[in-house]
């Protein structure tokens, strides 16, 4: 049945790259299974040239008939289960990204879901899914997390932002030799951020000599909210303190460091529909920011 599942995606997208998005499985997992199925039926169900798939004339059809089988047995399901898009969805965030990101967009969701109610769980992100009711989290990281499955929401852009007291009487943008004689906050572990932005921009000079390292990332926002230093914060975690006038964007050079916030949540053959549908909602919603 996975097999199946697996074609029809791929027959359906013309694409492994986007039957893997969708069933939220690696590239290579997608291959794995047409060659299952390829193997198992002794035939070719795909036209290979280079990374383009297409399907074969009867795969094509194959794929139709299997798709309305699909819809048969999910709407069985359904009528057995009764409505699966209802309930509550508990989801761990830190109270940072909550309050910021998470909270102003809900309404939204509940808007599109009307039978679902989000409750999320505002408390640091080292979950056991064992040990808790929690059935998904938003977590931040590289997304490489055993035993969890985890989907990209966001990928960080780091930009240098502070307080407007900092650069009063000044233009913008700095320029990264001004910005290194300011003191600069990191997270701690994560220094080499600002080592790689100054590279970036062609800085030669002599390494900063006001660095501050902080647990975490409000801790580093809450240095450039009082006018003590600068943080390397994310575009889209202070876009709203920026519009608000609370802080400014000393430059808009960015860079992506490999982090992020995915929507994670334990390995598991069938994966909670509710949460698949929070995390396609958010993805959409944190692109607009």
């Amino acid at each position: 049945m996975t097999a199946l599942r697996t074609f029809e995606a791929a027959a359906r997208h013309e694409s492994f790259k986007r039957a893997a998005d969708e069933l939220h499985v690696t590239n290579a997992a997608v291959s794995h299974q047409i060659k299952i199925l390829e193997e198992s039926l002794g035939l070719s169900l795909f036209r290979r040239r280079g990374r383009a798939v297409q399907p074969t004339d009867a795969a094509k059809r194959f794929a139709g008939r299997l798709a309305q089988a699909f819809d048969t047995i999910e709407a069985a399901t359904m009528d057995l289960q009764g409505n699966p898009m209802s309930g509550t969805l508990r989801i761990a965030v830190t109270p940072f990204y909550g309050s910021r990101i998470v909270l102003p967009r809900l309404s939204r969701f509940h808007a599109l879901y009307p039978d679902i109610r989000v409750e999320p769980e505002m408390s640091a992100t080292q979950i056991d899914f064992s040990k808790t009711d929690l059935d998904g989290g938003l977590l931040y990281g590289n997304g490489d997390w055993p035993g969890l499955i985890s989907i990209e929401m966001q990928e960080d852009e780091l930009v240098p932002v502070a307080a407007p007291s900092v650069v009063a009487g000044r233009d913008l943008p700095l320029s990264a030799s001004e910005i290194a004689q300011l003191t600069l906050g990191y997270i701690e572990g994560q220094k080499d951020d600002w080592t790689t932005w100054l590279d970036m921009m062609g800085y030669k000079e002599a390494p900063p000599a006001r660095m501050i390292g902080y647990g975490n990332r409000a801790r580093v926002v809450d240095l450039a909210f009082s006018g003590h230093g600068v943080a390397l914060a994310d575009k889209r975690l202070t876009a709203a303190d920026v519009a608000a006038g609370y802080l400014v964007r000393l430059n808009e050079a960015l860079i992506s460091p490999g982090r992020g916030i995915y929507l994670a949540y334990p390995d598991t053959e069938f994966p909670d529909p509710r949460l698949l549908a929070f995390g396609d909602w958010f993805k959409r919603e944190v692109e607009q920011i």
